[in-house]
């Protein structure tokens, strides 16, 4: 609606962020013997929007706020070795779209889980010459090392005690031209570990050897990355849909989505 209706007001409309919240359901029986149920709410890349950057790894709703891992892991079975953004999963942008977050999930009882989630296919748009964010991605690791990912829609996946999930939500469309930021915060971006080193490049910024902004050779950069794109268009999908389903192997392991076929009757 944000995309349909921002039309009529470019220069006030936002990009597209995680939308929905990622749940993860887990459920089973403890050591002791006792049923558990855990219902956990994920948060992602927040859009880049007229006013800033979309926060990284944060709640649509200012009202929410995330459950500190210390009670997920005290009541229910299992630990949370990993908490952090995902550089890079956020949307170049002149405001740049929020990171979306990599949680690690090592379940300590056999049980069942299921993940609702979006954006495994298509990617979060960026606007006013904004880029797109990453998609989310499901990655099980099970103890004998072999992997298997699943779909932003999944049920009754069972689990084996020392599974790993590794539960990675999608980032937020940047917004406004990337090779218009300035390059001292994409030079603060990269130091916190917000956006890599080549990421950098995306926004037309090179980083030295020391940290700093290699000056000429951002000027340069930026200038041949504006002539090879021409002028951004409102919307960046990052492709066609028939181009990201024919790549959709290759980015997300997953097969791409097939029109029904409809029975025929009578």
């Amino acid at each position: 609606m944000g995309g349909l209706l921002g039309q009529g007001a470019p220069e006030a409309m936002n990009a597209a962020g995680f939308s929905d919240s990622p749940h993860l359901f887990y459920a089973g029986y403890d050591e002791k013997g006792e049923y558990f149920q855990l219902f956990q709410i994920g948060f992602g890349g927040i859009p880049g929007r007229p006013v800033g950057d979309g926060p990284d790894g944060h709640s649509l709703w200012p009202g929410f706020t995330n459950v500190p891992n210390e009670f997920i892991e005290a009541y229910f079975p299992l630990r949370i070795e990993r908490y952090e953004t995902i550089a890079d999963s956020g949307g170049a942008g002149l405001h740049r779209g929020g990171n979306g977050l990599t949680v690690a999930y090592r379940f300590l009882a056999d049980g069942t889980i299921s993940v609702h989630d979006e954006r495994w296919l298509t990617y979060p748009w960026g606007v006013n010459g904004g880029e797109p964010g990453m998609r989310s991605s499901k990655r099980l690791v099970r103890t004998d090392g072999s992997e298997q990912w699943l779909g932003a829609k999944s049920e009754g996946i069972k689990v084996k005690q020392g599974d790993m999930l590794y539960f990675n939500t999608w980032g937020g469309g940047g917004w406004g031209d990337p090779y218009d930021r300035d390059p001292e915060l994409v030079r603060a971006d990269v130091a916190r570990s917000l956006v890599s080193a080549d990421g950098a490049k995306r926004y037309g910024v090179v980083i030295a050897v020391d940290g700093s902004v290699d000056e000429a050779a951002t000027e340069a950069l930026r200038a041949d990355l504006r002539e090879k794109r021409g002028e951004p268009g409102l919307f960046d999908f990052g492709g066609t849909i028939e181009e990201i389903k024919a790549r959709c192997k290759a980015e997300t392991h997953l097969d791409p989505p097939v029109p029904p076929t409809f029975a025929q009757t009578g």
